[in-house]
């Protein structure tokens, strides 16, 4: 299309138009002279030219256009159930994604309009309806639906209703009630879902009924499974013949359930190198798999585990092979199981004389290792359903009902869902809101994780636990728990059990169980049923295997070495320190403090000492009387305290040594007293130098003390390395080479002090007064200060010591610890007690990182909440509020450097970084007015608690001028264990006082008259000098404001 023939459709335009103004005049005249330019210069070989140049840019224009695919989702709904309704022959029909509207304009003189799509609609049959009960009718359909939607916003905007028919004759149905679910809400909620459908008709919200069903909505999304550092246990081999073991992993795909295997995704199976000569291999890099699906359908699959023995001249023989359900494996990131050897002969079939072959399974042995998702989707729903798959055996708990619970909200009410624990793997059921008296009625299957079922595994599975908590996003409270024998369930008589498709019969015990909490017998109360899936044969009755079931009080051995050991401590320690080494947990049995302690295996991301104290101090510091109803003194087992996710200073010291522990530093768990006399826990850590560091939790500060105990020879550190170098493989050689990140404490310093990352060390120091019988300390003239005044007990996994010198000052005594005249150890051979110590729970379990796009999420809905919490109260006020958008970017973009700088991971570009964020928000800042920023931190993504702590502590939103400016901008940065650390910053710009303006335009005035006479050059740089040294100074002095602030309010004690 020419020039001329696009200035000719715009005059037709123009000209339509009834009325027409003075600019449209204006550009009719400027059309018809650029018409006539156009056609006066113009020549017939000139016009093919320009639609040829013009063509191309236009298909460029259109591709850039192009907007990117969103992300797609899959809705499944199935297992509808009608519940409590008032319906004779009811239907229930589900509308997904649509924005359908009834405009009524009858009382205009109009009609009654549906405006807007419908959507999809799933309509099932007529149910008929049972007489009596609950009045229950079930409907067998299930609906499958794919959508992609343009972005995650417009998941906020769209719903599922949920609407209940009454059939009719002619194949007619009228409505009776609906209820809408927001797909946003849908996608973060509960699998198992059941709402009530309500009339809505004026003056009525009669409840017509409640439906019941199962609903998948989640993000079809490429994960990147990536395994490493796996360890075999006792492999199977033969005798005197150790293997090369290597390990392939694999996920079968499957056609049919839409895992597309194409391009990038072909890749379902990695292997390892082999190692030589053992039956305990250690693999560190195994490699990754790409899975495309959703999380329930990735959730169900199975991990295939075959361990080969490696040969150069036949093919590769299998050692073992097994199956490892991918459950659970995102909260916890550990993959574990048993294998199994397969030993096949063929045996002669006596009637019919052919030969079968017969296999015979045996233990094979075990595996463990590290599996984490490169990324995760942006939504999680909870509470999955457990696909049955045909040769497994289930155990299955029905949680029906609870009676009785104590409320923890302000409201007088609680939030409850129950966790039940069985073989290693945890299940949830679904939040009922604002309910004392909660009815679940929810099915939960745990596969009997066994390599061989005889009587002896399943016992190693232990008993069922079974925890109630209430729902808090700054961690869960704790409400009551329970444990059921597996004994009990296994003499129970057989009875029909299950519903539906799931219905057989199977040794069943249904029973109410009292929730213990406190350690009071209390009116709380949970009904559950157990079965097994199939039934276990009948010759399990258990009655030769013993179970070890919970005791209360410490064993007899540990009491009586208790004793004994505590005869060899001074008693002016005994009756000055506190020596009990015996902790209680959340279900009232007693342990040793040892006890408590087991070495972690730690994600890459976290084989560092700043990471890992960043991350303990995100967890809530609560005391035990806020968290047990006023129980005093209890340690928490560690799994419990990361699903709680908060705890007092023993919980998190202990925590902290056991991620020490997983770097392999010489990390203990030390107990003693603070400088106002209070007992406290915090960890030491003895380096090869002969130096001790202390590290407190709660402030994420270390305190170093020089010279304090022999030290690690040289020839024990070439002893150690040649050991390693041994049992070390070529690969393992380079990739030590390569990374060498977190293997010893020296080591992380050193690169600390390269990087500019230095631990927080206290520069205040002191003159040390034990010189006279240490020789270690008779060349220390100076030692740091520390916060503690007394040092008790020093304890690890193994062994737990009490301080015997003639002090009890942590910066006057030896760490010597093999020294008996300087340490008293609780496990003595010498004095006759051996017995190891050993942990009492599972393997500890760390949760993944939550995915980045979700913390920007929570920032964005933080950001939203405490601009809305300052609008609605100024409105009530009638006063006017502004917030400016512009902030929010530069607000964020400085607050993740904030992070860096408190976990102490910060390089000298961050500083510059954060320092050009600071000029940016002067710049930004409107002319004529002051800015004024406080950057808070907390450790939760409650929102509505955030926007409260910040109304209540500052009054920012008082101020009572009209033309005050307002900003906010917010930042999660996501740790391992599920913890967050939040920033949020509130911003209020005031117009400047004349009298400043004034002094102002003064200065500027005579440094102008000054440039005149002095060199341009010099000066600016001196300027520039100045200006960098303030804000300098400035940023010091704010980030001890930060921590000021992060200490008494933010996270800590908030």
């Amino acid at each position: 299309m020419s020039d001329s023939e696009k200035n000719d459709n715009k005059k037709i335009e123009l000209e339509k138009s009834s009325s027409e103004s003075e600019n449209d005049k204006d550009e009719k005249k400027k059309l018809d002279q650029d018409d006539s330019d156009t056609t006066s210069d113009e020549d017939e070989d000139q016009k093919p030219q320009t639609v040829v140049v013009k063509e191309p840019l236009l298909k460029k224009k259109n591709k850039e256009e192009k907007l990117p695919k969103g992300p797609k989702y899959k809705l499944l709904i199935r297992n509808i159930l009608l519940r409590e309704t008032t319906l004779s022959q009811p239907k229930v029909r589900f509308t997904f994604c649509g924005n359908r509207k009834v405009i009524d304009e009858r009382h205009k003189g109009g009609e009654k309009k549906k405006i807007g799509k419908r959507g999809t609609v799933f309509t099932t049959r007529k149910a008929t309806v049972e007489t009596g009960g609950n009045n229950a009718g079930s409907f067998s359909k299930t609906f499958v639906k794919y959508k992609r939607f343009q972005s995650y916003e417009e998941i906020k905007e769209q719903f599922l209703k949920v609407e209940l028919l009454e059939a009719g004759c002619c194949c007619r149905s009228t409505s009776k009630g609906f209820v809408k679910i927001n797909l946003e809400e849908l996608a973060n909620s509960s699998i198992q879902r059941e709402v009530q459908c309500e009339e809505h008709k004026k003056g009525s919200h009669k409840i017509v009924g409640k439906v019941y069903f199962h609903c998948y909505f989640q993000e079809i999304f490429d994960f990147k499974l990536h395994f490493y550092d796996f360890v075999g246990k006792s492999l199977y081999h033969k005798e005197n013949k150790l293997p090369d073991p290597y390990l392939h992993l694999k996920i079968e795909p499957k056609f049919l359930n839409l895992v597309k295997l194409s391009k990038n995704y072909t890749k379902r199976g990695c292997e390892s190198s082999h190692e030589l000569n053992t039956n305990n291999p250690r693999w560190e890099e195994i490699g990754q798999i790409t899975y495309r699906g959703i999380l329930s359908e990735l959730e169900n699959e199975d991990l295939i585990c075959n361990v080969y023995n490696h040969s150069l001249l036949k093919k590769d023989p299998k050692l073992c092979e097994g199956l490892i359900e991918l459950r659970g494996f995102l909260d916890y990131g550990i993959i574990m199981g048993a294998l199994a050897n397969i030993q096949e002969s063929k045996v002669k079939n006596e009637s019919t004389g052919s030969k079968e072959i017969v296999r015979k399974y045996t233990a094979g042995g075990s595996i463990e290792g590290i599996v984490e998702c490169v990324d995760l989707p942006l939504h999680r729903q909870y509470g999955d359903i457990i696909l049955l798959k045909p040769g497994r055996n289930y155990l299955a708990v029905r949680v029906l009902r609870c009676q009785n619970l104590r409320s923890t909200d302000p409201n007088s009410f609680s939030d409850p869902f129950v966790i039940v624990e069985f073989g290693g793997l945890k299940q949830r059921t679904r939040v009922i809101k604002r309910c004392l008296d909660p009815v679940f009625e929810e099915t939960l299957y745990f596969t009997l994780r066994v390599p061989v079922l005889t009587e002896v595994e399943v016992g190693k599975l232990g008993n069922v636990q079974i925890y109630v908590f209430d729902e808090d996003q700054a961690g869960d409270d704790f409400l009551g728990s329970c444990e059921v024998p597996l004994k009990d369930i296994v003499k129970s008589p057989a009875m029909d059990a299950g519903e539906g498709k799931n219905k057989i019969k199977s040794r069943l015990l249904s029973t109410s169980l009292n929730l213990d909490f406190n350690a009071e017998e209390t009116d709380q109360s949970i009904d559950v049923q157990f079965w097994f899936h199939p039934d276990l044969p009948e010759d399990f009755t258990f009655k030769d295997l013993q179970i070890k079931q919970k005791k209360t009080k410490l064993k007899k051995v540990y009491q009586k070495r208790i004793e004994t050991w505590k005869k060899g401590i001074p008693e002016t320690h005994l009756q000055e320190g506190n020596f009990e080494i015996i902790g209680a947990d959340e279900s009232y049995c007693e342990h040793l403090i040892s006890e408590y302690i087991s070495p972690i295996t730690l994600p890459k991301e976290l084989r560092n000492i700043n990471t890992i104290l960043r991350t303990i101090k995100c967890f809530t510091f609560e005391n035990d009387e806020a968290t047990f109803g006023g129980r005093q003194d209890v340690w928490c087992s560690p799994n419990f305290f990361l699903s709680l996710m908060k705890g007092s200073t023993e919980e998190h010291a202990a925590l902290g040594v056991s991620l020490f522990l997983g770097l392999e530093l010489d990390a203990y768990l030390c107990l003693g007293k603070t400088k106002n006399g209070v007992d406290h826990y915090w960890i030491m850590v003895r380096e090869k130098s002969g130096d001790i560091t202390f590290y407190e939790t709660i402030l994420s500060k270390a305190y170093k003390l020089e010279n304090k105990w022999q030290g690690t020879s040289v020839d024990e550190e070439n002893q150690d390395e040649k050991r390693k170098k041994k049992k070390a493989s070529k690969k393992e050689k380079e990739k030590e080479k390569k990374d060498d990140s977190g293997s010893s404490d020296d080591d992380e310093l050193e690169k600390s002090k390269k990087n500019k990352k230095k631990i927080q060390l206290e520069d205040e120091s002191e003159e040390s007064d034990n010189e006279k019988g240490n020789k270690l300390n008779q060349n220390v003239k100076k030692n740091k200060k520390i916060p503690y005044m007394t040092i008790e007990i020093i304890a690890n996994h193994n062994n737990i010591w009490a301080n015997i010198q003639e002090t009890l000052d942590p910066s006057e005594i030896c760490y010597d610890l093999d020294n008996k005249k300087l340490w008293n150890p609780y496990v003595d051979q010498e004095e006759g007690f051996k017995k190891k110590i050993k942990p009492f729970y599972d393997q500890i379990r760390l949760r993944p990182r939550i995915p980045l796009r979700r913390a920007e999420n929570f920032a964005l809905q933080i950001t939203k909440e405490v601009i809305g919490g300052f609008t609605n109260f100024r409105h009530g006020n009638h006063q006017k509020t502004v917030f400016l958008k512009k902030f929010e970017k530069v607000i964020s973009g400085g607050l993740s450097y904030l992070e860096k700088i408190e976990s102490n991971e910060y390089t000298e570009k961050d500083k510059l970084a954060f320092l050009k964020s600071k000029g940016k928000l002067t710049e930004l800042t409107p002319p004529g007015y002051t800015f004024e920023g406080v950057p808070l931190n907390f450790n939760y993504t409650d929102k509505v608690r955030i926007r409260k702590h910040i109304m209540e502590k500052y009054d920012f939103h008082l101020d009572k001028d009209i033309n005050t400016i307002f900003a906010c901008g917010s930042y999660v940065h996501p740790y391992y264990g599920g913890v967050n650390s939040v920033w949020v910053m509130i911003c209020v710009m005031r117009v400047k006082p004349q009298e400043e303006e004034e002094s102002e335009e003064g200065e500027e005035g005579e440094e102008k008259e000054k440039e005149k006479g002095k060199g341009k050059g010099k000066e600016t740089k001196k300027k520039k000098e100045k200006k960098d040294s303030d804000l300098n100074s400035n940023d010091e002095l704010e980030l001890d404001e930060i921590k000021k602030d992060d200490e008494n309010d933010g996270s800590g004690s908030d």
